[in-house]
């Protein structure tokens, strides 16, 4: 049973990444300081201010207890993804 509510409860966050990667959204980004975000597939660094950035939506994370940020990211050379994390990029440290 808490395996199904932990399921129902992380849906949300789950269908945004499914839509997200269904139209191009397709490569990881991890913040590595409050101005500079790293590509996972490729390992390249971007500052922020160089990129194009869109907070999509805030989902509580049941799992960790924490809400959750879901940023679509385009850079200039063409590299579009995701970056999911627990607070607004540019505003977190």
């Amino acid at each position: 049973m808490k395996t199904q509510i932990f399921r129902k409860m992380n849906s949300e966050l789950t269908n945004w990444v499914i839509r997200l990667h269904q139209i191009g959204y397709t490569d990881d980004f991890l913040p590595l300081n409050p101005r500079e975000v790293q590509c996972v597939q490729n390992g390249e660094s971007f500052l922020i201010k160089d990129l194009r950035v869109n907070l999509i939506d805030c989902n509580f994370d049941q799992l960790t207890n924490t809400y959750q940020y879901i940023h679509t990211i385009d850079t200039g050379i063409g590299h579009r993804g995701l970056l999911i994390t627990n607070g607004i990029l540019g505003l977190v440290n």
